[in-house]
């Protein structure tokens, strides 16, 4: 199959540092490249990139902004006078704009199936010339709907437009899919969960772990409850004067504006911030933690949290929908409902080394028995198949 991913993020050392769905992209296209199916990537960035990625054709070209600088100006104008019709008229303008450039190189590259994503509802008018498969990673909608985020109304009707411009969609867990039903009423019936490298995230005996040693890695927001960790962090360096807090992930300035106002002194003196690193040089840097914390507000499905499980990591997250899909509470890590718990559960595994290598033993089980990238890729590929000859 010759099969394009249309995006705004892809995880690659050349291009802008990414988030959850790049990396995911990344895994995918790769898997299904390695079984002799060509892949493109293609979509829009601030500039625009061409390369190769081993076999994968990446195109990006300039988004709708930087392509149209006096349009974007007047939509820029009329958002200011907040003149509700001049936003919708431009998102729609936008999205046209991106159907247009996506049918044009999808034609051009005789593309049998397109893969995107429903943020943004950038697909809003996709013609289905070629089968568009969306699959939910998250959207506005959901932000809005279950993480209390200012609702973007035009922004989640094009969501909406999207998910009924085509019958093919995708949800990356149970949960997903219930809030889609929720949200849009759309039913989708197709659930694969998302999957890892799980060699890449694999334990190495030789990397020392530092002692007493806390990890985040992804986006800081709060959203994902990176302002959480902080006042964990607060409590715990109380009894574990020698407890480190070590932060990798894109937002720089939500560190500095917003993680250094809230640990204290003595926690921001312990706290180590990386910035975005990229994902194939996550292993050797997560692995010398003696346990992660992700306390998010919620996720449709999380490949952090597999990652850490993957490099045998006891890992402590939000007790979430979500994450009940992949966490056997106490077997192969925890659910934590409030602070305190985050903080009980951490405090027994800072104290029990041997907790934390049962723990950690569970998590890589529980990830290569059901969340690796080769079931992801042999049930989208099946999907696929089944789309096509539909």
């Amino acid at each position: 199959m010759r099969i394009l991913f249309f995006t705004n993020e892809y995880s690659h050392p050349s291009l802008p540092a990414s988030g959850g769905v790049g990396s995911f992209l990344k895994i995918l296209a790769h898997e299904l490249s390695n079984k002799g199916h060509e892949v493109y990537v293609y979509g829009f960035l601030k500039k625009k990139y061409s390369f190769k990625d081993e076999t994968i054709t990446v195109e990006f070209f300039k988004r709708y902004a930087k392509s149209f600088p006096i349009t974007e100006a007047i939509r820029s104008l009329g958002s200011k006078l907040n003149i509700e019709s001049a936003e919708l008229y431009f998102l729609e303008k936008e999205r046209n704009y991106l159907a247009y450039k996506l049918k044009k190189y999808a034609l051009a590259h005789n593309i049998d199936i397109i893969e995107s994503f429903v943020f943004g509802g950038y697909t809003a008018f996709w013609d289905n010339t070629i089968p568009l498969v969306l699959r939910f990673h998250g959207s506005r909608g959901f932000w809005h709907y279950y993480l209390n985020q200012k609702q973007s109304k035009f922004k989640i009707l094009m969501e909406q437009k999207a998910l009924e411009s085509t019958p093919y969609t995708i949800a990356v867990s149970k949960f997903s899919a219930e809030a889609v039903k929720s949200i849009y009423s759309i039913d989708i019936s197709t659930v694969i969960h998302n999957g890892i490298d799980h060699n890449l995230f694999s334990p190495k005996p030789d990397v020392e772990e530092i002692p007493q040693s806390i990890f985040y890695f992804g986006t800081l927001s709060t959203a994902k409850g990176v302002d959480i960790l902080c006042e964990i962090f607060n409590n715990l360096i109380e009894s574990f004067p020698k407890a480190t807090l070590h932060i990798i992930g894109k937002g720089k300035s939500y560190w500095q504006n917003t993680c250094t106002s809230i640990l204290t002194t003595e926690a921001l003196q312990a706290t180590t911030y990386y910035g975005a690193i990229e994902n194939t040089k996550l292993p050797e840097n997560v692995q010398k933690a003696s346990l992660c914390i992700f306390p998010s507000k919620n996720e449709n499905f999380a490949l952090v949290f597999e990652e850490a499980m993957a490099l045998q990591k006891p890992i402590i997250v939000s007790n979430i929908n979500a994450a009940k899909e992949i966490i056997d509470h106490k077997k192969n890590g925890y659910l934590a409902n409030t602070t305190e718990d985050y903080v009980t559960f951490a405090s027994a595994l800072l104290e029990n080394p041997e907790l934390r290598v049962a723990i950690g033993k569970e998590a890589r089980k529980k990830v290569v028995e059901n969340f690796t990238k080769e079931n992801m890729t042999e049930k989208t590929i099946s999907y696929y198949k089944e789309v096509l000859k539909n």
